[in-house]
């Protein structure tokens, strides 16, 4: 196998503590980039959570609502608007606020995210529909968000706990997850909650069409016959619009992205460094091929076989050590932090990119090496 490599391939197999050395070196410009990148990613994913969780076409929202961490509530005759347009099947109400739920270990109250809905109609992929529906129907009952960070204490179904003073049955479980502001929530019944406060206003329509009707041509029906005081996108452009916010509003991105470039910077000096010093290394060969007739331009390809052996290698170290160092401040942080298909393609590009730079600025050594000044 070794005989169909390139004659860079090769001499960087020849050693290969050197070659495990010179990974690690690129490695550690790969993890930060992924590291980085992950965080990144993690925060803008937390932050636009609900229209990720959101199972509709679109979603009607107060048009001062700019973005998902604002309260703007609906009237709730605009979903009956809504919901009379052609096309639209049906339109669910989701409501939210803020609660107080007492920890019964320290019996200290914290604050919660509150999500209510009919228990018929799930809009959220939070879990089983039917098995949440059956549960939301148990009166008094509410579901807590197993990805809710620990600070609230741990539940069980059956466990009777306090929301804003109220006592309330744990009826079991749902998945959604916290943010960078909001530390977890749970989720109760429209029915319960509007018990509660009959005046409260849905914060989000979730919208249902009818099967073969146009997503545009609806759209533009409510915009046309419903007052201007509404937002209708769909679920991707809600969550596109969140990132948006999210990057202009808070300095995330170039704090990131200033991470992003360290370690472009460090894996590319890193490489460069392995590369000169292997040039160095076997300058004599080097000046021996020169010598006996080979072109700068062959000497350049067998640099830049390296530079890509060595992004390939040091991609693979980094990308294992990241998902290690992704799934812990995962766990830490209980944001969505982690690898995609799509981030390990963008970061594979980049770690080959970066040392392709080293070789480049490297391969001047070879250039410039006489080969009667050697012998």
């Amino acid at each position: 196998m070794r005989t169909r490599l390139g004659l860079g391939a090769r001499l960087l197999l020849h050693n290969k503590v050197r070659l495990a050395v010179a990974s690690a070196s690129v490695a550690v410009g790969v993890i930060i980039i992924f590291v980085e990148l992950g965080f990144l990613l993690g925060i803008l994913d937390a932050q636009s959570l609900i229209a990720t969780l959101a199972k509709g076409d679109l979603l009607v929202m107060n048009i001062a609502r700019v973005d998902l961490h604002r309260w703007d509530n609906l009237y709730p005759v605009r979903l009956d608007q809504v919901a009379a347009q052609p096309g639209v099947a049906r339109v669910t109400p989701v409501f939210e606020d803020h609660v107080g739920l007492e920890d019964k270990s320290d019996k200290r109250v914290r604050r919660i995210i509150l999500y209510a809905f009919p228990p018929d109609d799930v809009p959220l992929d939070i879990g089983d529909p039917e098995q949440i529906s059956r549960r939301l129907k148990v009166s008094h009952g509410f579901l807590y968000d197993r990805l809710s960070r620990p600070i609230f204490g741990s539940f069980k179904p059956g466990d009777e706990v306090k929301i804003d003073k109220f006592p309330l049955l744990v009826g079991g479980y749902v998945r959604m997850g916290a943010d960078i502001v909001n530390d977890g929530n749970i989720v109760i019944s429209e029915g319960d909650w509007l018990n509660r406060f009959p005046d409260a206003k849905p914060i989000m329509g979730v919208v249902h069409l009818k099967p073969g009707a146009d997503l545009e041509t609806v759209r533009r029906d409510i915009l046309l016959h419903v007052p201007e005081d509404v937002v209708v996108l769909t679920p991707w452009e809600t969550k596109m619009r969140e990132y948006e916010s999210t990057l202009r509003v808070a300095p995330v991105g170039i704090l990131f992205l200033v991470g992003m470039l360290a370690g472009l910077v460090i894996g590319t000096i890193n490489c460069y460094q392995v590369l000169y010093n292997e040039i160095s290394d076997r300058l004599p060969q080097f000046a021996t091929l020169k010598a006996m007739g080979f072109s700068n331009a062959y000497l350049r390809r067998v640099i830049l076989e390296q530079s890509f052996v060595l992004s390939l290698s040091g991609f693979a170290v980094g990308l294992t050590l990241s998902y290690l160092a992704d799934y812990y401040i995962a766990s830490q942080t209980v944001l969505p932090v982690g690898l995609g298909a799509a981030t390990a393609l963008f970061v594979g590009c980049l770690t080959v990119a970066m040392c392709a730079i080293a070789g480049l600025i490297a391969i001047r050594r070879v250039a410039i090496a006489d080969p009667a000044e050697l012998y």
